[in-house]
Formats: structure tokens, sequence, C-alpha cells
């Protein structure tokens, strides 16, 4: 320590203590030190009472009374003194208990202090014995206990040295207190020197605590900055995530169309390429979505669906599109799930996620020739998911950043020498997707441990807990929202997806003139030019760049759907929805939002004021596809007919019999293959011996559908007669209809039947009536 700086700052406390108080956060410190010394130092004096007057009369027997007696009988307890004492001492509590400023407090505690030693002085006197001690011992307490300033401690012992002097040489005349000579100079030296000892002490309390006070100031600043650092980091990542997602589905949605074929077959090599590209943008936007969680998870604000699910099904469902992996890269692929039901409490899309994170990693670290076991189990209060593999483990540094004891659930750190196992691109993946894979279990309550040495593979293990203790209120899932869609697609490899979907159309040179007509509007021209392009081979386009040209447009000429984005300049797309829903002539408008953030609370806050569907980007075309053509057909049928089309039933079709031979041989051929999620429209196609724009045209002349909504419609007919049949689970049901993915099922049904497949069953169980099951 530097003594000049030392002696500069006991010359600022003593000298200039005053402009230290200035500052009105240190201020209220030493208020607050202040009324809680007068509280303790008041309980102080009471307790001291309590245990003097008892050690008196029950241990040494002596006698009580009020006042001093005459004569020369036994010395007595004399009371009135205590009295006072305690009263003072109450004093002293009072004013500590309420909210006076610094100074009150201090001259309140200067005051009682100065009464307490006049009362102990008067007390001596009458007894003709000085016990200076107490003085001294009451000087010491208040120094100790009020933030004095230096020059103030000097006073009150100065204040305290001339009651000393003044009672003790003089006494109280006229009473029997008159005692001079009661006090000689060696008193007066000793109350001297204790007074400057103490003062010394002040002025030391007094810089500890002024640097104690400081210390706590530049701690809290250090902490608000790391946190507003924090903050920024997570917002940057979420706004990260943001921007990306527009140029991921101007990547991603081209890309899928051009290996659709929708502008003809591609030759094999450049196949290839395109089949890469698009599963590296497909794998950057699944880090951009588990970067958008992390970043949620930072801020306390990632909602959960938590539900009673079967854990053991979950895995094997999980499993095979991750076992085909392995075995295209010549791994060995071991499972190990218990045969016995394992009910969890959890969200079942982010336990997926759990999972489907923890094995990729596995299999895309494990070179040729190795082992990934897989091992599912129960143990000690929690359902115990292991997964070990041969690969070449992971570094420490990365484990330290991905399960250390961070404040972020972000991994960020330096790279050094001791991740040299992983290339770049394994180390981002792995370090994100294990991150978010560990914070989503911590948000489940389990937890994620790791085993792993460097050339000799990691084990991985997730628990999670059994039973309900550990739900909270806030995160058991809505039953009405069980199709509530997630926008995820966490499948780690090209492997056949999870739902049947069928190619976006054909462009076509003209578009029908009763085509339906949908209104696009978004801020950025690139977007609706690519949503023109695709929707254009179905649907009448027009676009607006912003809300208020959208409504101008609504209100010109009529559409049948209104294709939003939710960012939009002037006004969000929820705000145009709102618009649209408030407007007598709009109102009856399909809305769909296009959103930047896959956020359920935020789908929920669009989906309350009146949007019909919410899309996160980046979207497959063939799913926006598939939700326009639910919307504007599929739910105008129900909503006019009560029930699905006749033509459906050929036998009760009022076509023409050529027509209706044309619907029965459509109708059997999907039957045929309805549990089967890959049958889609080229299938169909081949089944009628018809080639597949031949086979769109008809379909579309005979029931106002496109092929692939024909194929979709029958599907959910089917599904509704197995649930008014009494299926066991909408998992069952939607296997048996060819999908796989039962909360994508779920979604479609409620859109056709304006009700969850849950609800539908309710009814219809309710209901003496029975709907038309499939011929």
């Amino acid at each position: 320590m530097d003594p000049r700086g030392s002696v500069e700052q006991v010359r600022r406390i003593v000298f200039k203590a005053g402009r230290l108080e200035e500052e009105r956060a240190f201020r209220s410190v030493l208020a607050e030190l202040a009324r809680t010394g007068l509280q303790w130092g008041g309980l102080i004096g009471v307790l001291g009472v309590l245990i003097l007057v008892p050690v008196n009369v029950g241990l040494l027997g002596r006698p009580v009374a009020w006042w001093y007696p005459e004569g020369g009988a036994a010395a007595p307890l004399v009371l009135w003194d205590k009295i006072v004492v305690v009263l003072l001492c109450g004093a002293a509590i009072w004013v500590g208990r309420m909210q006076c400023r610094v100074s009150v407090a201090r001259a309140a505690g200067a005051a009682i202090a100065f009464l307490i030693a006049a009362v102990s002085l008067v007390h001596d006197a009458y007894r003709g014995v000085l016990s200076v001690e107490y003085v001294i011992l009451l000087y010491l307490l208040a120094v100790v206990i009020l933030p004095y300033r230096p020059w103030q401690t000097l006073l009150l012992g100065g204040l305290l040295s001339t009651a000393l002097y003044g009672l003790g040489t003089v006494g109280l005349p006229g009473t029997g207190a008159a005692r001079p000579a009661l006090v000689n100079a060696g008193h007066l030296v000793r109350m001297g020197f204790v007074t400057v000892v103490l003062t010394g002490v002040s002025t030391l309390l007094y810089a500890v605590r002024h640097r104690r006070y400081q210390a706590r100031r530049t701690a809290e600043a250090l902490h608000e900055q790391v946190a507003r650092l924090e903050r920024a980091k997570s917002q940057f990542f979420a706004d990260l995530s943001y921007e990306l997602r527009t140029p991921l589905t101007l990547l991603i949605g081209p890309l899928q169309d051009v290996l659709d074929d929708r502008w003809g077959p591609l030759p094999d090599a450049p196949r290839e390429h395109l089949k890469r590209a698009e599963q590296q943008a497909r794998r950057l936007r699944r880090l951009v979505d588990q970067l958008f969680d992390l970043a949620r998870l930072d801020e306390g604000d990632l909602a959960l669906a938590m539900q009673k699910q079967n854990l053991t099904a979950l895995v094997q469902s999980v499993v095979p599109p991750l076992r085909q992996w392995a075995q295209q890269k010549k791994l060995t692929f071991q499972a190990d799930v218990a045969p016995d039901r394992i009910d969890v409490w959890m969200d079942v899309d982010r336990v997926r996620q759990v999972l489907t994170t923890v094995l990729s990693n596995a299999i895309r670290c494990t070179p040729e020739g190795g082992t990934v076991r897989l091992r599912v189990r129960r143990a000690a209060g929690a359902a115990e998911i292991a997964v070990r593999d041969t690969g070449p483990g992971l570094p420490e540094a990365l484990r330290d950043r991905v399960f250390g004891d961070a404040e972020s659930y972000v991994p960020a750190g330096k790279t050094d020498d001791a991740e040299e196992g992983l290339d770049p691109e394994q180390r981002i993946g792995v370090g994100i997707g294990l991150a978010h894979a560990n914070a989503l279990v911590r948000r489940h309550g389990g937890s994620m441990e790791v085993e792993s040495e460097p050339g000799f593979g990691t084990e991985l293990t997730v628990r999670l807990p059994l039973g309900h203790a550990h739900v909270a209120d806030a995160d058991v899932a809505d039953p009405d929202a069980e199709g509530a869609p997630r926008g995820r697609d966490e499948t780690p490899v090209p492997i056949v997806s999870s739902v049947p979907s069928s190619p976006t159309p054909e462009p076509t040179d003209e578009v029908p003139s009763d085509a339906p007509s949908v209104l696009v509007v978004d801020d950025e021209a690139e977007m609706r030019d690519y949503l023109r392009d695709l929707l254009g081979t179905e649907y009448q386009v027009e676009t607006a760049p912003d809300a208020a040209t959208a409504l101008d447009r609504l209100h010109d000429r009529s559409f049948d759907l209104v294709l939003g984005d939710v960012s939009l300049p002037d006004e969000d797309g929820a705000g145009l929805c709102r618009t649209i829903r408030d407007d007598e002539q709009l109102r009856h408008l399909p809305v769909i939002l296009l959103a930047d953030r896959p956020d359920d609370r935020a789908q929920r806050a669009d989906l309350d004021v009146g949007a019909d569907a919410y899309v996160p980007k980046p979207f497959a075309p063939a799913d926006l596809l598939a939700r326009m053509e639910n919307l504007i057909e599929i739910r105008r049928i129900v909503q006019d007919r009560i029930r699905l089309p006749d033509w459906m039933d050929p036998d009760e079709a009022t076509a023409s019999p050529e027509e209706a031979d044309f619907l029965d041989t459509l109708n059997e051929a999907v039957d045929a293959h309805i549990d089967n999620s890959n049958f889609g429209v080229d299938w169909l196609a081949d089944e009628v011996d018809l080639s597949a724009r031949h086979l769109r045209r008809r379909v579309k002349e005979a029931t106002g559908l496109s092929a692939s909504g024909f194929i979709r419609t029958r599907r959910l007919q089917h599904a509704a007669a197995l649930l008014q049949e009494g299926a066991d689970t909408i998992s069952d049901v939607a296997s048996a209809v060819g999908y796989r993915d039962p909360s994508y099922f779920s979604r479609l049904f409620r859109e056709t039947f304006g009700c969850s497949p849950t609800e539908y069953a309710e009814q219809e169980s309710a209901s003496p009536d029975t709907p038309d099951t499939p011929a």
C-alpha cells in the first residue's frame, strides 16, 4: 500500500468527511448503519439491565430500593437509574426504527449516550464512589455502533469528559450528591487518553466503511456491466437468428424446389451437390434455432409444454432414422432400451431435440467402424439416457465451456490447442448443440453429465426426474394446444421426412382464372418475389410492401387469403391482422403470418389477435402450400357443408358416372396406401396410370382441390372415422393414416375440422349421430 495514499485518505476523512457524504448513496449507507447501531445499542443496554438486576437480587441477595436510603443501612440496589437507562435505551431503539437521516441518528445517539453517562455519574456521586469505567465503556459502544466522523467522536469525548469533571468535582448542590473531589487528575488523564484513542479508532472505522462502500459499488458496477454484456450477447444472438431467417428461407426454399424437380429432372452430379448444400442450409437453420433458444434461456423466457409421456416410446420413435444414418457411416449402433414404460413429465418436442442432438453428435464424431451405444433405464428416481461413442472424445476446454457453471447458457470462449481433436465445423456444431441440449435438460429439472477422455470416446448421461414435483404450473401443457406447431426440423441427416409431403407444384404458363387470390405482405422485395414465384403456379398473387398498402388493396378487390410477415415497417403483422379482424368487410379472410422467430409465446400472441396460422421462417414450401390450401379450400368446405364433401364417397356424389368412377379409383388407391407416409402425388399418378400433371388437372376439375390436398383430405377423413370408433391414442391414429409426427397431424386436423383430435373424439362420443365413414 502506498503510504502517501494512506495519509491522503486519512486527511480526507479527518478534514473532508462532509464532502464524502455529499454522495447520496454513501449517506444512505451511513444512515442505515446508524439506525441499525441505535437499535443494537439500545437492545444491549436493556439486556444489560435485565441481567444486572436479577444477579444482584437473586445471587447476591441485595435489597431493592427506589431511592438511596438515609442512615448507614446496607447499600441496597437502587432502581431509579436502571429505569432511566432502560427508558433511554428504548428511545434509542425507537429512533433506530424510524427512517431518519444520518445526522438525526448521530445526534440522537450522542444525546442518549450523554444522558446515560450523566445518570451514571449522579448515581456515583450519591454513592461516593466514581466508576469511570462505565463512562469509558459507554463511549466505546457509541463510537463502535454509530458511524461518527472523527471530529464528532472527539466532540462526544469532550462532552463526556466535561460531564465527568463537572459532576465528579461539583456534584449536585443541595442534594446528597454534593460530594466534590470524586474526580482526580488521573481520571481526567485516562478519559483524555481514551478520547484520543477512540478518535483514531473512529477515523479507521470511517475509512473502512468508506472503502467497503466503494468496493461494493465497484463490484455492483462490474456485476451490472457483466449482466449488460450477457444481455447484449443474448440479444445479439436473438437478433442474429432473426436476421438469418429470411436469407435461410430464400436458400432452403429454392433448393428444395430444384431438388423436387419443379423445373424438370436434374442430372445426378449437380443433384448431389445441391443435396449437400440443402443439408448444410438446414444445419445452419438448426444452429440458428438453438442459438435463439439459448438466448431465451438466458433471459428465463423459454416456455415449456410439459405433459406425462412415455419416454421409452419417444426414444423408439427417434432411433430408426439415426440408426439408418449410423449404418450409412458404417457404424455399429446398439440400443438397450428398457422394455417397460417409463412415464416422465416433459415437453416432448424439446426432449426429442435433446435425444436427436446427443445421438447425432455421437454419430457425427465417431469414425468409420466405431460404435455408438444407447441405454435407457430407470435409475434412482430418474429416467436415465446414456449415449456412449468411440470417437475422439470431447476436449477439456470444450467440456468446460459447455458444461461449466457460467451464468450464460450460450457457450463462449476462445479456442485453444486442447480442441484440436475436433475440426472447426464439428467444434461449432458440438459446442452449440450440446449447450442447447444441456440447457433444455436443466430447464426440465434434470442434469447432463459427461465422461470423456481424448482418444477414448465420450459418454453423455441425461437424467430426467420422475414424478410431478419439478413441474411448474406455468409449464404444464395446455390440452387445447396439442397441435401447436414448433417450427422445428431436428433431423440431422437427409432421411425420409417424418410427415407425408408432396413436391411443390410444377410451374405453368398461366394461372387459372378461377384460382384463389392471395395477398403477400412483406417489406423485403426478395421475399415478395420468391413467394410470388412459389405461389404463382396455383394462386393469383399480389404483393404489398407494408400494412397500409395491403389494406388499400384489400379494399380495392377481394382476396381469398392474406400471407403477411410479422415484422413490417409501419405496422407489425399482428397489428395488420387485428385491423383485418376489426373490419366488417375483411374479417372473414384467413391470415397466415410468417415470423422471424420460432417463439411459442409470440405465436400464441399472434394467434390471439386472430391469425389462422403461424409459420416460422425458414419454412418448407410444401408445408406453407398445405397450410394455405387447408385454410382456403378445406376449411371453406367444412364451414359450408359441416362435413367433408360428398365426392369423398362416390355413391353419394352428384358427379357424372365417368367422374364418379375416377373418384372411386382415386379413393381406392389412396385407401390402399393410407398408412404409408411416402405415398404422394407421383405414386398416386402411377396407380391410376396418369402423368402427374394430368392427374393434378383432373383432380382439380373434379374436386376443386390439388392432388396433394385430395390425398391429405382422404387421410384426415379416415382419421376422423378412427377417432369416432374410439382409437386408443392420437399417435396411433396419426400412424394409421400415414403421419409419423402426431403434432403435425394434430395441427392439420385442427385446421380442417376446427378442433383438436381429442376434442373431436369427445364430441363424437357424446353425440348420438355418427359421421359418414370412408367408403
